[in-house]
């Protein structure tokens, strides 16, 4: 049985590893994703800038989202990304995930208002939106410390709107101060806990969670991340993109029944979708759970029959069915 599990294991690598090789080098393929972007009310917001930038190439997409607030960026191969949406007058949003080079999660953004102060005057307004629009284009240049002193300088303008703090932690992130982006991103919580200590429903709590696990995954230190990306997931349980990455990292890490649990999860928000039947049939041959991660295959070939990778998982079930009769 160890044999047989050794033998389907390593077919498997054999399999991941020839697929990704085809887009590892240059971060393009054929991969596509979508989404939309509203303003607090839902009303959707023209015009937004959606930045798709991948954090192991060369490579950066961008587009902007038309009167209906939806948007679309293709031509990526897999990699992990960081996808921003910004536009002048409203806080920038973020979010990190792995993309693949085939159907991906939409992904919704939620932009706040920067002229949600309690009484600012109309200079104070346009001086606070400059500044908010300069440090946001600073940060998707990669000039992260010019981007750090102007949304600090917001901050100063704006205490009440603390949120921007989780811009401040990204500056950090990115620049390798790790313990700086924590303690933004703490905060962040904690203030958010003052005002309503059930976080439930809070987009805002479930980002700065979710920052700080990816921040602890920079750092290396697995075990700290998990309990915080599993705590933005309950925050804001809707997310299946999230319960998704969370499955990879435990996956990843070779957590297999862990993985499982949360490829589950994303099933459960988004039963629609795919590319988690494909990898929980991944992980359930790890598991040696042969009968389970072929029924799991099956279903991705009923949503995705046409799929370039369709052949080789039909060949990997029939391999399946070979060693099952062993």
């Amino acid at each position: 049985m160890i044999e047989k599990r050794f033998k389907v294991i390593f077919l498997v690598f054999l399999f991941l590893l020839s697929s990704y090789s085809a887009y590892a080098q240059e971060g393009r393929g054929q991969g596509r994703v979508s989404g939309t972007v509203k303003d607090e009310s839902g009303n959707p917001i023209e015009g937004a800038e959606i930045r798709c930038e991948s954090l192991e190439h060369n490579l950066a997409l961008k587009t902007t989202s038309d009167k209906s607030g939806n948007w679309a960026i293709m031509g990526f191969g897999r990699s992990y990304f960081r996808i921003t949406a910004s536009k002048k007058g409203y806080f920038t949003s973020e979010t990190r995930m792995r993309l693949s080079h085939f159907q991906n999660p939409p992904i919704d953004f939620i932009l706040k208002s920067v002229e949600s102060t309690d009484s600012p005057t109309e200079e104070s307004v346009e001086i606070s939106k400059e500044l908010f629009t300069e440090a946001t284009g600073l940060f998707n240049e990669g000039k992260y410390s010019a981007a750090l002193s102007l949304f600090q300088d917001f901050l100063e303008r704006h205490p009440e709107l603390f949120q921007i703090r989780i811009n401040i932690g990204n500056c950090y992130r990115e620049m390798g101060e790790y313990e700086e982006a924590l303690a933004e991103y703490a905060a962040v919580v904690e203030k958010l806990e003052e005002e309503n200590p059930d976080l439930k429903g809070n987009r805002y709590a479930a980002q700065a969670l979710t920052n700080i696990g990816e921040t602890y995954l920079k750092m290396g230190e697995m075990e700290k991340a998990q309990p915080f990306l599993e705590k933005a997931i309950e925050i804001f349980p809707k997310d299946h993109a999230g319960a998704f990455n969370v499955a990879e990292i435990y996956f990843k890490d070779g957590q297999i029944d862990q993985a499982i649990e949360y490829y589950n999860l994303a099933i459960q928000i988004k039963p629609d979708w795919p590319l988690t039947y494909l990898k929980i049939g991944y992980a359930y041959v790890n598991k040696g759970d042969y009968d389970q991660a072929i029924v799991s295959f099956q279903e991705f070939l009923k949503l995705a029959p046409d799929h370039n990778e369709a052949e080789s998982v039909r060949a990997l079930i029939a391999q399946l069915e070979k060693i099952k009769k062993m």
